[in-house]
């Protein structure tokens, strides 16, 4: 029997599910028994770092990495301020082994200290769909879904998912 090592959640056209959190890779020994067919899942593990916060006076480009984090807190300090997400690019050279349809959420916290909206906007190889605007003690959860890896050719589609107060 071989040994496979995948990192992250896998599940296989049975229904088997396995998935681990924290941890680099996730072994699975597998048999020639059935089929044998795993495949990976449209989702990858939660990344939850600790939440970023961020207080720049201006518009703000945010990394991958305060994406991967899972939830932003942004003090717009002074005025509305109109923030983009990673290019599609950058989403996708920070995802090791991302593929089509892999979708992960990030949540954006605002907490202006006036009534100051949030507009996320557009960035390179990015497709928004839903409301993009954050208010004043607001929160909005996104999804993200790569839509093509190809190098030169990266593509992500942003989902609004839901908005709330906090």
């Amino acid at each position: 029997m071989g040994r496979s090592t995948f990192s992250g959640p896998v599940a296989s056209a049975a229904g088997f599910a396995a998935f681990q959190e924290n941890v680099d890779n996730v072994s699975l020994p597998l048999s020639s028994t059935g089929t044998g067919v795993v495949s990976l899942t449209t989702s990858v593990p939660y990344f939850l770092g600790a939440p970023v916060t961020v207080t720049t006076a201006a518009a703000v480009t945010y990394t991958p990495a305060q994406v991967k984090t899972g939830f932003i807190i942004r003090n717009t300090s002074g005025a509305a301020r109109s923030d983009l997400f990673p290019t599609a690019a950058q989403l996708v050279a920070a995802l090791p082994g991302a593929f089509v349809n892999m979708t992960f959420d990030v949540e954006i916290r605002n907490i202006a200290g006036a009534a100051e909206t949030i507009t996320m906007t557009t960035n390179t190889g990015l497709t928004l769909s839903g409301t993009m605007t954050i208010a004043q003690s607001n929160q909005r959860r996104f999804r993200i879904q790569l839509t093509n890896v190809t190098a030169g050719a990266e593509a992500a589609t942003v989902y609004s998912m839901s908005a709330g107060a906090f």
